[in-house]
């Protein structure tokens, strides 16, 4: 049996009511289509395997005005430019790319361990997926998201606490059995099947032993970068604005829609600033900044005996 041309943005194939033919090849078509997100996490070559949490507490680090005493600030960590279809994002040194489509509706990048995962979606949700035929998992955004978590994490996925609103984007946040993280989603409407739904997903997993691991991952998630033709959220739905408390490290220059999950994560700790050179880096919002820095409050990097400020958000 010949699967149709699934289109997400335009899906008008499928009835409210399917006859069984349409069932199956409707299931078939929406399980093919979520598991090309992230089947690449398991078949890409060089994929990192499932590992268990290292659990080790953090170190302290020199600070970078401590001349000698320890103190929690930390040297900012350069990120290094992914890409994969038509996706690109930012990332630590030793990520890589574990899955990504030629439409851009697909990228999912991992940490060198495999404890941390990032991962950007796109899909459609036809009218009889979200009214229950093909399982419980379509019927509403959360549960496709909860879904999706489990098969990045090969557990099964819960919700840890109630659903958050952040500008357009709702927070989900979700444990797992060695897992925690968060979901940003953004659903939207499709005019071809007004009973189904779009979604934009952004996931950040990281290890239940340490929370920070979910801001670092969340900083990749939120830096993903997609040019592939998706609804733009309309102009009358809130916009990301900048916290005193993180100093504009969630921000981006070219893309509102990174902004805003930029936003959302450097209040979870972790954000971005850059140097002269268009370098991005990961800070920590809180103990990288500097009241007291030589050219006056900021972030810092060293170069040699130098210390140079850098400039909070990414460069895109």
């Amino acid at each position: 049996m010949k699967l149709p041309k699934f289109d997400w943005k335009n899906i008008d194939w499928l009835s409210a009511k399917p006859s069984k033919e349409r069932i199956a090849i409707g299931a078939a078509a929406i399980l093919v289509l979520v598991g090309l997100f992230y089947i690449g996490r398991w078949t890409a070559p060089g994929a990192p395997p499932p590992t268990a949490p290292s659990g080790g507490a953090p170190t302290q680090n020199q600070g970078l005005f401590g001349g000698g005493v320890a103190s929690n600030a930390s040297e900012p960590v350069p990120l290094q430019p992914l890409e994969g279809g038509q996706c690109r994002t930012f990332a630590p040194a030793g990520w890589r790319v574990t899955d990504a489509n030629r439409q851009g509706t697909a990228f999912t990048v991992a940490s060198p361990d495999g404890d941390m995962t990032a991962s950007y979606g796109a899909v459609g949700v036809n009218g009889g997926a979200a009214a229950g035929y093909y399982g419980e998992q379509f019927r509403t955004p959360e549960n496709l998201a909860l879904y999706t978590v489990g098969v990045l994490t090969n557990e099964q996925a819960q919700a840890s606490g109630p659903e958050q609103a952040f500008g357009y984007y709702q927070v989900l946040s979700f444990a797992t059995a060695r897992h925690r993280g968060y979901v940003l989603l953004y659903k939207f409407a499709i005019p071809a099947d007004p009973a189904g739904y779009g979604l934009i997903l952004r996931i950040a997993i990281g290890s239940a032993s340490d929370s920070r691991s979910v801001a670092g991952a969340g900083s990749v998630a939120a830096a993903t970068r997609c040019t592939s033709t998706l609804v733009p959220p309309p102009a009358d739905l809130p916009r990301p604005t900048a916290g005193s408390e993180t100093h504009d490290t969630g921000k981006s220059g070219g893309d509102d829609d990174v902004t805003m999950a930029g936003t959302y994560n450097a209040q979870l700790g972790t954000g971005w600033v850059h140097d002269s050179t268009g370098q991005n880096y990961n800070v920590d919002v809180t103990s990288d900044y500097h009241e007291t820095g030589p050219d006056g409050p900021g972030y810092y990097k060293r170069n040699g005996n130098d210390l140079i400020k850098l400039t909070p958000g990414l460069s895109d």
